[in-house]
Order: C-alpha cells, then sequence, then structure tokens
C-alpha cells in the first residue's frame, strides 16, 4: 500500500490512460460492483455472526445446576444458589483513512479519479471488518486489551476467545451437561480430514443448545473435500431434473454465486463456503442461539460507521480524513468452535 499526496503524475489506471480516454462510466462500475460486494459481505456478518452494542461487559451463563431436594412432611429443602455468570468483555478501536491531494491535481484531474480515491477507502474499511471478525473466530488465546476510547478510558479488559480450557465456568448444557473448564475446548485439530471430524466439531457446539440450526463455514478451496465426505448431502443444481430415488436437499444449489452459497447439509448442518473463510479451517456455531461475535461501537452515535471527521486545506494541500470506532469479539463463549484440519495440534492461522 502506497502513501502519499495525489500528483498529476497519479492516474486511476494502471494503464496510462486519463479517466476520460479509460472512460468515467466504466471506472465506476468497476468501483461499484467492489462496494457492493463488500456491502453485501458485512450485512451477512451483522446478519447472523454479530450483532451491535454499546456494552463494554457482559455477562452470561452458569456453571452451576440447583438440585430439587427429596422432604418429608416435616422438611424444608435447604438455601441453594447458582455462582455468577461468566463475564466477558469487548474492545473498541479506532481506524481511519486519509487522501490528500495537490490544487494543481484538481484543476488537471477529473472528479472520478478524487472519488475513487474515497472509495477505495470504503473498500478498505469493509475490508477491515471482516479482518476483525476473522481474527475473533480464529483466534485462540485470550487478549487484555486497554480501553483508550472508554469511559473511563485506560481500563484493561480482558478479551475472550471461544472457549478455550482456559479453566472459566462454562454454562450447563440444555439437558444438564456440565463441562471441565480446564479441559473442555472449541478450537480442534486433525490432521486428515474424515466424517468423524466434522461431526465432532458440529457436535462441540451443538451440545450446549436446545434448538437453533447447526451451520458450517468452509472456505471454497476445502468444498471438494467437504463434498467427498460420506454423509454429505449436496445442493443440486435446479436446472437438471433428479431420479425420484436420489435423497436431495429441497433447497437448490445458488448458481450465480460461486463463493458464497450454501452447498449441502451434513447430519443437521447447512455447510456454506465463505469468501472470508480460511482454508483448513472449519467454523461451525448454532444460527437461532445467541450471535457469537459482537461489534461494540461508542456510546454517541455516528462513528460507528465510516464518517468524514476532518476536512483540512492548507495550500498547496488538502485533505480529507474519514474514520470508524468499533471493535469485534466473542460474545457467547460457547457459540463458535473451529477445526484446523492440516495439522494434529491447532495453530492460530496468520490474518493480515
Amino acid at each position: 500500500m502506497a502513501f502519499g499526496t495525489l500528483s498529476t503524475l497519479d492516474t486511476l489506471a494502471s494503464v496510462r490512460q486519463s479517466v476520460v480516454e479509460f472512460g468515467e462510466d466504466r471506472a465506476w462500475d468497476s468501483i461499484n460492483a467492489a462496494l457492493a460486494a463488500h456491502n453485501a459481505q458485512v450485512d451477512e456478518m451483522l446478519g447472523t455472526l454479530v450483532e451491535r452494542t454499546t456494552d463494554v461487559r457482559r455477562a452470561y451463563g452458569s456453571a452451576d445446576a440447583k438440585t430439587m431436594q427429596e422432604l418429608d412432611q416435616w422438611g424444608q429443602g435447604d438455601a441453594q444458589k447458582i455462582t455468577a455468570g461468566v463475564s466477558v468483555d469487548f474492545p473498541l478501536r479506532r481506524y481511519g483513512d486519509t487522501v490528500q491531494w495537490t490544487r494543481q491535481w484538481m484543476m488537471s484531474n477529473t472528479v472520478a479519479q478524487l472519488a475513487a480515491e474515497v472509495a477505495a477507502i470504503m473498500d478498505a474499511d469493509r475490508l477491515n471488518f471482516a479482518r476483525q471478525v476473522k481474527r475473533a473466530i480464529y483466534g485462540p488465546t485470550n487478549t487484555t486489551f486497554v480501553d483508550k476510547l472508554g469511559n473511563p478510558a485506560n481500563i484493561s479488559l480482558n478479551i475472550k476467545a471461544f472457549v478455550n480450557a482456559d479453566s472459566a465456568a462454562i454454562p450447563v448444557g440444555p439437558n444438564g451437561e456440565t463441562f471441565v473448564g480446564s479441559s473442555h475446548t472449541h478450537y480442534l485439530a486433525t490432521a486428515s480430514l474424515i466424517a468423524a471430524n466434522l461431526a465432532a466439531l458440529i457436535l462441540t457446539v451443538q451440545e450446549h443448545y436446545a434448538s437453533g440450526t447447526p451451520v458450517v463455514y468452509i472456505s471454497s478451496t476445502d468444498e471438494a473435500a467437504v463434498r467427498a465426505l460420506t454423509g454429505f448431502v449436496p445442493a443440486v443444481d435446479p436446472r437438471l431434473i433428479q431420479a425420484s430415488t436420489v435423497t436431495r436437499p429441497s433447497v437448490g444449489l445458488d448458481l450465480a454465486n460461486l463463493y458464497d452459497r450454501m452447498i449441502g447439509y451434513f447430519g443437521a448442518a447447512e455447510i456454506w463456503v465463505k469468501p472470508w473463510a480460511i482454508a483448513s479451517y472449519f467454523f461451525a456455531y448454532v444460527q437461532g442461539a445467541p450471535v457469537p461475535l459482537v461489534m461494540r461501537v461508542p456510546t454517541f452515535g455516528g462513528l460507528e460507521n465510516l464518517s468524514l471527521m476532518a476536512e483540512d486545506e492548507r495550500y498547496p494541500l488538502r485533505a480529507r480524513t474519514y474514520e470508524r470506532q468499533f471493535g469485534v469479539s466473542v460474545w457467547n463463549r460457547v457459540n463458535g468452535a473451529v477445526l484446523y484440519t492440516a495439522s494434529g495440534t491447532y495453530a492460530a492461522p496468520t490474518i493480515a
């Protein structure tokens, strides 16, 4: 990524053409297509994976369950109480970018070129959101965050990953199941993908909830391997007529969207290919249960969206600065699990 000031040497296209020669409509078509794709990606993440909140800390569930005591006619049940809920903190971060140009550049170039620079900032903003979601999902360790934007500021927050055998209390399951906090983990690993591994991943989140639809997100790189697993039922091309003896989902395969679509079922779970999913990492959660992640936003409105924060003119330079404040982290520690399929030991991916 280049940093610097727009000058008369800069052109929109990589080829040596002016915007007029390249075609302003063609330039905007390319920009709009990229923005539409990223907008759709953000919308689907916010819809089923992430909820917005101004909360700094929440507590959920409990690791205890009460028991009913048998009494005789003179008896009275002994008082019982459960432990406090499990606390989870959420970070708030500040991101921004600036576009700067010379006055001569403005006189020599069209509005389309400047608009393209601002559109690129919007594109980077959406990519950054996807990056923060991936870091929250695939990162297996807890971290400490200094909340410089909070009120009060500079408070240390404990940011949690999904359940990772850190000895923290784990809420009781829907049928009274208990889980050992020092050994129970939602970060799984296998050196080779087999059906039993995928079933274990789904069970890891499913056992914590009484209702909902298990969903698994995979990279398109892993699609062929999943389709080859015993027990996978593929969504089929709706243009094809299937024999009456063939078992198939009632939902047809989306032929228009190659990198963001449901490709079939494995047991009760929907298997989705996602454009942001990382190869060799399978992510499972229960749709319909409390969302796995939250996006913390400022308590005062406006800054949770990409906003114009400053406009400056100092001859011969002009500049505009855009910012967004948000932080993405795990909320429901039990509603998310990751299976790493390239080694017997889980390793966090590099997310640039």
